[in-house]
């Protein structure tokens, strides 16, 4: 039996599938062990899909104890493929603890 009270799909034709607007400058953050190597993780993979991005973005945040870091880069993303497509590649790192 279907209820057709709730529609399947509550988007409507016309509204766009992101509230950003793009460009725009977007903050990507990860989180993962405090190391050299894992900054450079999200770094590297920030830029194959952001090649203008410099190294002057990154900003970092030790966690309490100093065991993970928050790596913080912000882009100039020109469209959401941009930050899918980076999201999705440190989503499936192993040394990726999270992402915002």
């Amino acid at each position: 039996m279907t209820d057709n009270k709730y529609p399947t799909h509550t988007t409507a034709p016309n509204q766009p599938d992101t509230l950003i607007e793009f460009p725009c400058h977007f903050e990507l953050k990860a989180m993962g062990q405090h190391c050299d190597e894992f900054v450079e993780l999200v770094y590297q993979t920030t830029q194959k899909h952001a090649p203008d991005v410099s190294r002057d973005a990154i900003r970092l945040q030790a966690s309490k104890n100093g065991k993970y870091v928050s790596v913080k880069i912000t882009i100039y993303a020109t469209h959401i493929q941009q930050i899918h497509g980076i999201y999705g590649e440190l989503n499936t790192h192993p040394d990726v603890l999270w992402t915002l």
